[in-house]
């Protein structure tokens, strides 16, 4: 796959996806930290943002925003590697929603969870250096 197909694959996955990582977010930190707590939105929203970037490679914008939640969780009373959790549970969430979505499509669902490992590297790289 070119570079620029890639990109366009990387925008193709960061669109779809957005609304299932935000859900899936409001889940996971729901679970944390209780489905009324105030900081819950800002929470949810800034660690999908993250994630955003994460799937587009958007290697300029991946420390602030993890900052920007860091902070946020830690508002929230979550310890900072509380998102490293919820980062592994989300991984495993897209994972499996890449796979079952893309079912017949095996050559798609090849491209998109090649992004979702390169996410998964790039969340390794990112969380000691920031965390």
């Amino acid at each position: 796959m070119r570079a620029g197909e890639l990109t366009g694959t990387r925008q193709e996955l960061a669109d779809w996806s957005h609304p299932v990582i935000v859900d899936f977010m409001y889940e996971l930190y729901a679970a944390r930290i209780g489905a009324g707590h105030q900081s819950l939105r800002a929470l949810a929203l800034s660690h999908a943002r993250l994630w955003r970037f994460l799937i587009l490679a958007d290697h300029d914008r991946l420390p602030s925003a993890r900052r920007e939640t860091l902070s946020i969780a830690r508002l929230a009373g979550l310890r900072p590697n509380m998102l490293d959790e919820v980062d592994q549970a989300m991984l495993a969430e897209l994972m499996d929603v890449v796979v079952s979505r893309f079912l017949r499509s095996p050559a798609m669902a090849r491209t998109y969870s090649q992004i979702v490992l390169g996410v998964a590297s790039r969340l390794a790289a990112l969380s000691p250096a920031v965390a």
